[in-house]
């Protein structure tokens, strides 16, 4: 088994307590006993999330697509999760403001409103912020394949200059070579020339 895979084991037994967790707290009547579970449940859902980090991180070392989608699915899951607990905690603190209050009922039910509305808030939030980091996943992703092809681009630079470092070492041993039979051709029309003086010199003598 990899180690993704024990991540993975060790995620859905976190995702199932904390949903047990949130069911119960749907539940409770004591006032002991919810803050109990509010508290367990803050601490597994912390816990869910540095598992989901070390998963997202195997899964980029791995470069694998289907883990990566795994991670993405596990991640709004716990989201999920994350919102259904804001809210259930948000209700049992409604209900220990009402049961524990004697007085303006009124104003107990808009701090019970604007711990809602609070809520809500957190939530939008959070959303906003898996959204982006699923985009920054993607940025990533598309940058890698960036760097792929400009390091393709540059060997292919690389090899064309080298021809040409190549091609221009040949022009120039070329035009040596011209510069070394010109010279020869000038010297050989020099020594005819030499010969052809000489020998008319004899002749009209």
């Amino acid at each position: 088994m990899s180690i993704f895979q024990r991540y993975e084991e060790e995620n859905q037994s976190l995702l199932r307590q904390i949903t047990d967790k949130i069911s119960q707290l749907k539940t409770y009547d004591d006032k002991s006993d919810q803050s109990s579970t509010i508290n367990l449940t803050t601490g597994l859902l912390r816990q869910a999330d540095d598992l989901l980090k070390q998963m997202d991180m195997e899964a980029r070392d791995a470069g694998d697509r289907e883990m990566k989608d795994k991670c993405r699915t596990y991640k709004k899951s716990l989201q999920s999760l994350k919102s259904d607990f804001e809210s259930a905690r948000a209700s049992a603190d409604r209900n220990m403001l009402l049961s524990g209050a004697s007085g303006d009922r009124g104003r107990l039910l808009d701090v019970g409103s604007n711990l809602q509305r609070q809520n809500d808030t957190l939530q939008n939030a959070r959303r906003v912020m898996a959204d982006t980091e699923d985009v920054a996943l993607e940025i990533t992703e598309e940058l890698g394949r960036n760097r792929e092809k400009i390091q393709s681009a540059r060997s292919k630079v690389l090899e064309v200059s080298g021809m040409t470092n190549t091609a221009r070492r040949l022009v120039s041993s070329m035009s040596k070579r011209e510069t070394q039979q010109k010279m020869m051709m000038y010297g050989m029309a020099f020594v005819l020339l030499g010969a052809i003086v000489v020998v008319v010199y004899y002749l009209e003598k």
